[in-house]
Formats: structure tokens, sequence, C-alpha cells
């Protein structure tokens, strides 16, 4: 019997990456975010979402939002939404025109901490 060699790396290949990415899916990473990273906003509703993919746990999520003097903006009502695309909020009192940052951490059900920083304006 005979293996052919080119087919018996194509389906070892594909069943390696198939792993590689069902494991890159199971933590947490974030997905979108809500105004967008840089983005300059001129009717802005007072509310920032957050939605990560995997396995994110209720242990201690954070949204802060600082305004560019480094005070905090925001309301402190931060809520998590556990599903597929888990969902974080929290609102913000009525915002001036000027540059703002948004610091996110969640933690996965593994103990992985997922966190960084994402900007935005608000248009006069």
């Amino acid at each position: 019997m005979q293996l052919n060699y080119p087919n018996f790396y194509a389906v070892l290949t594909v069943a390696t990456l198939g792993l590689f990415c069902q494991n890159s899916f199971a933590e947490g990473i974030l997905m979108q975010i809500q105004p967008r990273d840089n983005e300059a906003v001129s009717a802005f509703n007072g509310k920032i979402k957050a939605w990560f993919s995997g396995n994110v746990s209720d242990r201690s999520p954070t949204l802060v939002i600082l305004d560019s003097q480094g005070n905090r903006v925001d309301n402190g009502d931060v809520k998590l939404v556990i599903a597929d695309r888990s969902e974080l909020t929290v609102t913000t009192r009525p915002l001036s025109p000027g540059k703002f940052v948004i610091r996110y951490r969640a933690v996965t059900e593994d103990g992985l901490i997922v966190s960084g920083i994402s900007r935005f304006s608000v248009k006069p």
C-alpha cells in the first residue's frame, strides 16, 4: 500500500490549523468597541460599548472613560452581558468637545486578562 504524501500532508496541515483556530477563539479578545478607535463623533449618545469573544467571566470587568486631563467622565455603571459576544457597557455624562480615552479590562474564565485602550473624540 502506497501513501499519497501530498494529500496526507494537506490533511495534516488543515487539521492542525483547525485546532489552532479553535483554541484562538476560546480565549476572550476584544472584537469591537464603540466609538471605534480614533473615531471622531459629532452626535455622541453617552454610551460606550465593547464586545468580546470567548469565555469572558464576570470577575471585575472594567470600562473607564477619561478626558484629556485624565479626569474620569463615565458614570461608573459598568454592565456585562455574557454571551457568545459578551458586551461590556458604561454610560457617561454629556461630553464637551475634546479627546477621550477608553480603558477596558476583562478577565477570561481561564484567568487571562484582556485589557487595552482606545481613543475617540467628540467634535464641536
